[in-house]
């Protein structure tokens, strides 16, 4: 589970990635970044709409895996960045291999 400090938490943290970040498409999601241009610790955020599925457990069996990957790398990631992950349908085909390396390289190629 990701650091109490490497996580977004408020709605103004979220609101500010939409309207001054950047976009960054993958295939499994969409990935919002906003360097904040300092020597904080880079926050992540995870959204995955019931849309995805109605089941709370797949919804958070996602999240999970994803917010596994960015623990696992923190070292190798800027800091600085605030970074929220937009769960597209496709990823609840995906098995856990598939999702944890398009994760991981959407994390290095961006960030």
């Amino acid at each position: 589970m990701l650091a109490s400090k490497n996580r977004l938490k408020k709605k103004i943290n979220f609101a500010r990635i939409e309207i001054d970040g950047s976009m960054c498409q993958s295939r499994s999601f969409g990935m919002g970044l906003y360097n904040r241009k300092d020597n904080g610790p880079s926050c992540f955020g995870f959204i995955i709409s019931t849309k995805i599925s109605k089941k709370a457990v797949v919804r958070n069996r996602i999240k999970r895996i994803m917010s596994e990957v960015v623990r696992i790398n923190l070292d190798k990631i800027k800091t600085g960045y605030d970074v929220l992950f937009l769960i597209k349908p496709s990823v609840v085909k995906l098995d856990r291999e598939t999702l944890e390396k398009e994760t991981y390289a959407a994390i290095i190629k961006n960030i």
